[in-house]
């Protein structure tokens, strides 16, 4: 029997099983997505530990894809309300939707643990930075510097995003500013979010097949 400890973890969902466990799905640097059960966790201040969006150390065991929850530790707890709960469920939805199981990612751990501490400041700009993550980490990053041909992106010339590929210039698309702007992260411009915004569910769109995700009518209802 393989057994993990003392590996931080973020709790991306969890839901009840049988009478008084819990089924977790987290996200670790090390091992990455990760599904344990917890026995007799369900209720009192054990379950509270294991809420959605708890920064936690925590040790398991088990060689198949359900593992079986040991100790554990709660570091930081991120409590939400309103659009920035919807944001952070947005977040966690992406993760258990896109990455596989068990592929370590300690990249994108450190960016969730910066957009959760950070999403209260300004959810719209740390979703768009989440999301360019996310794409880098799965392999499809956006070249916001160069287009499909190779030839520097320039402000003043239409482009248009061939998923997968990269930009191509187009009698009507956005300009090479504000693609520019977006690679340098650059969000403050009202046009430059929404721009982000319609790019990054355009490339997401690609991976994500036909089932929607629940938390994005939430974030529309919210102005997302």
């Amino acid at each position: 029997m393989s057994r993990v400890t003392g590996q931080p973890g973020i709790v991306l969902h969890t839901r009840p099983y049988r009478e008084s466990s819990l089924l977790l799905t987290l996200l670790t640097p090390d091992h990455g997505v990760v599904s344990l059960v917890g026995r007799g966790v369900r209720g009192g201040s054990r379950g509270r530990s294991l809420q959605p969006f708890t920064l936690l150390r925590v040790s398991w065991s088990g060689r198949s894809s359900l593992g079986t929850l040991g100790s554990f530790e709660a570091d930081t707890q991120f409590w939400f309300r309103g659009n920035v709960l919807a944001s952070a469920f947005y977040l966690t939805e992406l993760i258990i939707r896109l990455l596989e199981e068990r592929e370590p990612h300690p990249r994108l751990f450190a960016g969730l643990c910066w957009a959760l501490e950070h999403l209260e400041s300004g959810p719209s700009d740390v979703l768009r930075r989440f999301e360019k993550l996310l794409l880098e980490e799965l392999g499809y990053g956006l070249d916001f510097a160069r287009d499909v041909s190779g030839e520097p992106i320039v402000s003043g010339r239409s482009y248009r995003l061939v998923p997968d590929h990269g930009f191509e210039t187009a009698a009507d698309g956005v300009d090479g500013d504000v693609l520019l702007k977006i690679g340098r992260e650059a969000f403050a411009e009202p046009g430059v979010r929404r721009a982000a915004r319609g790019l990054f569910a355009e490339a997401l769109a690609a991976h994500l097949g036909p089932r929607p995700l629940v938390s994005r009518s939430l974030l529309v209802d919210h102005g997302r």
